[in-house]
């Protein structure tokens, strides 16, 4: 049986001011820090074989920048790409990296993309240097009440995402969100422990142009003020539909929201910190309990897959002059508002794109086990029935499903979810078929890890 040995590293990413803010659909730049925003990375060895599970608390990263990313970190630490996850908090106030624009907004910033690079590769040097033997157990809890199906089908037989709260046209949500807070603890001897947790909902509670990392920020902030001699990483679970929208709020659920936005989605930084705190709260209310993870051999291994393209080029001519409007500041001509706004002008952008865009495309799914425990990751915003099945096809003992890692820039919807329609499925540039070959994917990957 292995020996094995964990360590931990985090380094600040705060972007300079000005920098441009990824995450919708208008120009937003950095003019001040609620509170910082981190990389964090959690080293595993076995004595052979080196991991690194990074943190970015950022939106999103491309697959052309994580394989970039994990490059640079694999040459300055010797870990072999394949053994490095780098997984998105999605953070709706972090900074754009790199040369891409973002979304909507015409801006980017190639040189914040080296700092958080440079950043990723210092905290990876931290995490393996600071390796010592380490006892890895797990448990699970539940964090109820702050995360909501953002799809419903609506009285006038419609699908919406994000209706609007206390919506007289709504008549049930399209799911049901997974309240599971996961925990991997790794105990170590005369060193800080780590607790490695996950959970998914749209960390998009915040908005406004000062940095913040959200309610991920929180829970990692909250467990480590709570228990002394803990550092805490987080990790973005499944997540693609839903969000922190009480669409019937009480009394109670409306403190810390501003009900006033441009989308008609409630925010307040007050509730991303109430957020943060029940999933730590989840976290205390197991940490004592965990059970032993059967260690082993580290394995790592990733999937190649190619999902096909959601063109629809007959509605070109509609979609352009659509965004003509758009782009123009004329929206006041376009028949929608909020969310149904943001969801008409995400469906031109992909149908305008997929006219010269590729047939398919290339996605690398990941993973590394640790016995038997497993992290998948899955370089998009995965839908959380997907999750679960992925989840149920695991073969190991517990699973970490991960979404937006080493890349992530597109929704994975459920294969139903194309003909009910919402902003996921008819923005998301990937057709029907994305769900089966993400879940079959997976299966194989699990297959050669065990």
């Amino acid at each position: 049986m292995a020996n094995i040995k964990a360590g931990f590293g985090r380094v600040c990413i705060n972007p300079p001011m000005g920098t441009p803010i990824i995450g919708y659909f208008m120009k937003r730049r950095t003019k001040g820090i609620l509170d910082d925003i981190y990389t964090s990375a959690v080293a595993i060895s076995d004595g052979e074989t080196n991991a690194l599970v990074i943190s970015a608390e950022t939106l999103e990263l491309s697959t052309e920048q994580c394989i970039m990313y994990r490059g640079a970190i694999s040459e300055k630490t010797g870990v072999h790409p394949d053994a490095i996850f780098i997984n998105c908090s999605h953070t709706h106030t972090g900074a754009q990296p790199g040369s891409v624009s973002a979304l909507g907004t015409g801006t980017s910033c190639p040189e914040y993309e080296v700092q958080l690079g440079d950043a990723m590769i210092a905290a990876s040097e931290m995490a393996l240097a600071d390796l010592s033997p380490a006892k890895l157990s797990y448990g699970e809890g539940k964090a109820e009440n702050i995360s909501f199906i953002r799809r419903y089908r609506m009285k006038d037989g419609g699908v919406q995402t994000n209706p609007g709260v206390n919506n007289s046209n709504i008549d049930h949500p399209l799911g049901t969100p997974n309240d599971k807070v996961q925990l991997l603890k790794l105990e170590r001897e005369g060193r800080d422990d780590i607790y490695v947790v996950c959970f998914g909902t749209h960390a998009d509670t915040v908005g406004g142009e000062l940095i913040s990392a959200d309610w991920p920020g929180f829970v990692r902030s909250t467990v480590e003020g709570a228990v002394p001699g803990v550092k805490c990483l987080f990790l973005t679970g499944s997540q693609g539909d839903v969000n922190h929208i009480n669409t019937a709020p009480t009394d109670n659920d409306r403190v810390g929201l501003d009900y006033d936005s441009f989308d008609g989605v409630p925010r307040g930084y007050e509730h991303a910190k109430h957020m943060g705190r029940v999933v730590a709260g989840a976290v205390l209310g197991i940490c004592g309990k965990t059970l032993p993870v059967k260690e082993n051999d580290i394995k790592f291994g990733v999937k190649s897959i190619d999902i096909p393209a959601h063109k629809e080029n007959h509605r070109e001519k509609e979609a352009m002059a659509l965004l003509e409007l758009y782009n123009n500041g004329r929206q006041d001509e376009i028949p929608f508002k909020a969310m149904e706004l943001t969801t008409a002008v995400a469906e031109a952008n992909r149908i305008v794109k997929m006219v010269t865009g590729p047939d398919s495309f290339p996605f690398v799914l990941s993973a590394i086990s640790v016995g038997d425990f497993a992290l998948v990751g899955i370089p998009g915003e995965l839908f959380v029935e997907i999750g679960r099945r992925v989840e149920r096809e695991s073969v190991f003992g517990a699973t970490f499903v991960c979404c937006l890692t080493n890349g992530g820039d597109c929704y994975f919807p459920t294969e139903s979810a194309y003909d009910e329609g919402g902003y996921e499925a008819r923005s998301s540039k990937l057709d029907r078929s994305a769900e089966n070959i993400v879940v079959n994917g997976i299966k194989e990957l699990f297959s050669e890890l065990k």
